[in-house]
Parts: C-alpha cells; sequence; structure tokens
C-alpha cells in the first residue's frame, strides 16, 4: 500500500494545482443545472441514502466462483488520497445526480496504481467514430484528451445511440425545478406584497382618494400588541387560509413522493406517509428487498465492473447483499434446512451458492491395529 502511495503522489494532481496547467478557452463549459437539485431538502436526503446504503455494504473477492478470504489493496482503497467510502459516495451521486461517473485511472510502469472520480460537469465525451454502434470514444477533462483505457465510464441508465448516461435527477429535470419553483413561492408567500392577506370594507361610497388615504391609515407603523383604529364604517376582513393550506402541505407531500419514486427510495425510507398505504413491518421488509434489488443493485452493479477492471484476470468484486437482507437471509437458510432435510441438495452445494469453499472431510482415525 505504501508503495502505492508513493507511486501515485508523483503523478496525480487535484484542485487548483490540476486547473493552473489548462490553457485559456479549453476548461469546458459546466454542465451545472440552472438550480442546484442538493438545495432540495428531499433530493439531499435521497442522495444520503443511496451513498449510506452503498457505502455500507461489505465487499469481497471471488476467484472461480469461490469467496476469498482477503480483498487486493485496489478494492481496500481505490484512491490512494481517499478512504473508499468517500470514493463510493462520489460515484452514487455522480450516477444519481448526472447519471454518468468518470473514473481516471492512474498508471505507473504499465501498472494501474490509483484511481479517482472526475466532476461529471467537467468531462466531456466525443465519439471519433462514424458508426453509433461501435463508438471511438474520447473523453476531454481539463483540456487533456483520454482514451477508453484511461477512463472507466460507469453509466447508471445506458441508451443506444448516447455518449452519455441518464440519471434520475438529470432526466427529470423539470419536475425537480417544478418542486423548487414551490418552494420558492411557499418562502415568499408572506413577504410577496401581491398576496392580499385582508381588505378593509365599507357600506359608503368610496373616493380613490378617501381609500388612498385608508390604506396609508392601515399600514402606518405600530408597535406590538398596538391598537389599529377604523373611521367611517370601515370594517377590516382577512383572508384566512387554513394552517394545512399556509403550510402547502399537499404539494409538498406530492412533490416528496414524486421525487423519492424518481430515485426508487421506498416512501418509509424518506420518511414520507403515502395515503392510502398501510405499513406493517412484513410490508417495510418487502420495501427494503425491492429497494435493494431494484436501486441499490444498479449503482452497485457500476461499482462491481469497475472493481473488476482493477483487478487480475480471474477475480471478482462483489457487494455483500446479505448485510442488507438480513430477514431475507433467514428465510433463505430455512429453505436449505428443508433442501437438506429432504436430501435433494448437499451441504456443499449450499456451500456453493453463498461462496463458500466446499468442506473436506476429516481423515478418519486409524485403529492401532491397522497400522502397518
Amino acid at each position: 500500500m505504501w508503495q502505492r502511495l508513493k507511486l501515485a503522489g508523483g503523478v496525480m494532481k487535484r484542485g487548483n494545482e490540476a486547473l493552473a496547467d489548462v490553457p485559456a478557452g479549453i476548461m469546458p463549459p459546466s454542465r451545472a443545472a440552472a438550480c442546484d437539485p442538493l438545495a432540495l431538502s428531499t433530493v439531499f436526503r435521497g442522495i444520503q441514502v443511496l451513498q449510506t446504503a452503498i457505502t455500507g455494504l461489505p465487499i469481497y473477492e471471488t476467484r472461480a466462483g469461490l469467496k476469498l478470504d482477503s480483498i487486493s489493496s485496489l478494492v481496500a482503497q481505490p484512491d490512494v488520497n481517499r478512504s473508499r467510502r468517500d470514493f463510493l459516495a462520489d460515484m452514487v451521486a455522480s450516477m444519481a445526480l448526472d447519471g454518468n461517473a468518470f473514473v481516471r485511472l492512474v498508471r505507473f510502469g504499465g501498472e494501474i496504481v490509483s484511481c479517482e472520480v472526475l466532476p461529471p460537469s467537467l468531462v466531456v465525451v466525443s465519439d471519433d467514430g462514424s458508426d453509433p454502434a461501435a463508438p471511438k470514444l474520447r473523453y476531454s477533462y481539463l483540456g487533456k484528451d483520454y482514451g477508453p483505457t484511461d477512463i472507466v465510464h460507469c453509466k447508471f441508465l445506458n441508451v443506444p445511440g448516447r455518449l452519455r448516461g441518464l440519471g434520475p435527477i438529470s432526466a427529470a429535470r423539470e419536475e425537480v425545478e417544478g418542486a423548487k419553483m414551490a418552494r420558492d413561492y411557499k418562502a415568499r408567500f408572506y413577504t410577496d406584497s401581491s398576496n392580499l392577506k385582508g381588505y378593509l370594507k365599507t357600506e359608503q361610497k368610496v373616493t380613490p382618494e378617501y381609500a388612498k388615504q385608508a390604506k396609508n391609515d392601515w399600514k402606518a407603523q405600530g408597535t406590538a400588541a398596538d391598537v389599529k383604529v377604523l373611521g367611517n364604517n370601515l370594517t377590516y376582513v382577512p383572508l384566512d387560509m387554513k394552517p394545512a393550506d399556509l403550510q402547502f402541505l399537499e404539494t409538498q407531500k406530492f412533490d416528496t413522493t414524486q421525487i423519492a419514486r424518481l430515485l426508487g427510495i421506498p416512501a418509509s425510507i424518506m420518511l414520507a406517509a403515502v395515503d392510502g398505504s398501510n405499513l406493517t413491518y412484513s410490508n417495510i421488509e418487502q420495501s427494503w428487498i425491492e429497494f435493494s434489488d431494484y436501486t441499490l443493485s444498479a449503482y452497485a452493479g457500476e461499482i462491481e465492473e469497475l472493481f473488476n477492471v482493477l483487478l487480475p484476470r480471474g477475480r471478482e468484486a462483489r457487494f455483500d447483499w446479505d448485510s442488507s437482507r438480513r430477514a431475507d437471509m433467514s428465510d433463505r437458510f430455512n429453505a436449505y434446512k428443508t433442501a437438506l432435510d429432504s436430501k435433494w441438495i448437499t451441504v456443499n452445494e449450499v456451500r456453493a451458492r453463498e461462496s463458500y469453499p466446499p468442506l473436506v472431510p476429516a481423515p478418519e482415525p486409524q485403529q492401532i491395529g491397522d497400522e502397518q
């Protein structure tokens, strides 16, 4: 590991140091959205849930389908300058927000010694070929071109003919911006002068001058707990709104459910209530399993493919899903027990399904009289 640190430290540049060598006019335009999706509490919570779920999964390696006792240094810490948790969190956020995660491979003497996640907004993908079915990809980052052997491109959703992948937030940008506009409208509701809070009413004929004077008198500054005085049969009529309407609860609930659906996260994890749902322990357990199978596996699969590029031929990296499916693991073991009792499966076959090596039978003790 220390050798990797020394090798990578001599060839990697980060931050402002990496930008210093970029000529003027070479910096690609930022792909940052007009509004930052993470400014929405629902999106922030969703990305945090995805990062926590993926970074908390154990990783193991297999060879010929059998689980190994240890993992390589590149899997234990892909980026020598950062923890594996931060590395995986960057990949998840990149794929969720942009739909793409670009990982630059750092080599020394032809050997991969480290890799780093690039900001997807600064990476330009181009095709130097003429056949979309067999693209000749080129990646440009900070004025330097890279080939497919130098950049591992992980896509959340791959679409034929598209050079970049699609992510849940980037694909539904209008819905996210609509949620932001609803939030901003709520924030401006109490200070925007166009929103009437009430009106002055009288049965008498009112001239424009009198109406203006009455309005100015009513808006005159006062102190807390002060008393307003109305004259000439004027009556103040407030425009009352229900507390739920003032908080825009229905709009917030709809936006939360919509973004949770985009990210593929169960409402219970997003701390959002769904009308008409009857949450029980069994339902929540099933939602967690579906969350692992149909949401987390989309991110984990791309990360596993990256690790397989880093590993020697014949070795593969896998996430251990049993940590997120404990209840399901118990059901699976009960099924194994039933199968073993019925004698249509062996212990070693069960161990193979769980990526464990077969049991080697212990040698039978020899009798003293049997010795020659």
